[in-house]
């Protein structure tokens, strides 16, 4: 069934055509030597982003002092990164609507559950010293992305594999396998190609429950499959299914996890969390 999925996420064209301003955006600024005024310029384009840019930027989630009332100090103050990851999750945002339940997959806690991913993932970057924090972030955001592909697009099927977890006290993944052949990360990866995401962001999507299939890039799978569990056992789940997944031996002896170091993260994670409702407004 690989193949059938494959053939039909290149045959939907609204979902194969991430908003064009956002494509150049994410060209843009991969490049070193792209400038805040090409970047700003491209932003412009769009006028709904450009709203959203600023009313991020200016949330409590980003937490400046100043009001920022132009796009180019936006970019100036967030950063390449922080713009390349608004403008990557408004164009997804606008493509599966956040409010939209089935009333077996619930959109809003899936992004609650990725949101706190993204926040988690940064979090640990920050203890390990990683530099790419802001990158991090999106990765962890965008982790489980080809959940919301199986929900907007093979809705029946997506549905028969909840029903399945359920039924069988299984983990939702392992009830994918059964009724597509792959699960969501194989999706979400097949999705990112077509959208041409940046290749650090389809191996976090695509390895986070194998991050020891990540080869060179393991390290950053790791850290978001460690999220992915830590959000879990929290209970911010994803929508799909309740259980907590077991966590990868070879991610947790990377990261030198123990029981203070949880707990000191789990402080953590609970105080940034509790501050990001304006990301949740932002997608919505």
């Amino acid at each position: 069934m690989q193949d059938e999925i494959k053939n039909k996420l290149n045959k939907i064209n609204d979902l194969s055509t991430l908003s064009v301003v956002a494509q150049n955006v994410i060209q843009l600024t991969q490049s070193p030597k792209t400038s805040a005024l090409q970047v700003g310029d491209a932003i412009s384009q769009d006028p709904a982003l450009s709203s959203k840019v600023l009313r991020l930027a200016n949330s409590t989630f980003y937490g400046f002092p100043r009001k920022i009332v132009t796009i180019s100090s936006a970019i100036v103050i967030l950063g390449f990164s922080n713009i390349r990851n608004i403008a990557i999750t408004a164009s997804i945002a606008n493509l599966v609507p956040l409010k939209k339940d089935s009333g077996y997959f619930d959109r809003l806690e899936f992004w609650k559950h990725s949101l706190a991913c993204g926040i988690t993932s940064r979090l640990l970057a920050k203890r390990s010293g990683m530099k790419n924090i802001e990158e991090v972030f999106l990765w962890g955001l965008l982790h489980d992305l080809g959940k919301i592909v199986l929900d907007e697009y093979f809705k029946e099927e997506f549905v028969r594999a909840i029903s399945l977890a359920k039924e069988k006290d299984i983990l939702l993944r392992d009830a994918e396998e059964e009724i597509f052949g792959i699960d969501h990360a194989a999706v979400g990866g097949m999705m990112g190609e077509i959208w041409n995401l940046p290749q650090t962001l389809l191996k976090a999507i695509r390895f986070h429950h194998n991050p020891s299939l990540a080869n060179e890039s393991m390290r950053m799978v790791a850290l978001v499959h460690l999220s992915d569990v830590f959000c879990r056992a929290i209970g911010l789940n994803d929508g799909g299914d309740s259980k907590i997944p077991l966590i990868n031996t070879d991610a947790w002896n990377l990261f030198k996890c123990n029981k203070q170091l949880i707990k000191n993260l789990f402080s953590e994670m609970e105080q940034e969390i509790a501050n990001s409702t304006d990301f949740l407004t932002f997608l919505e």
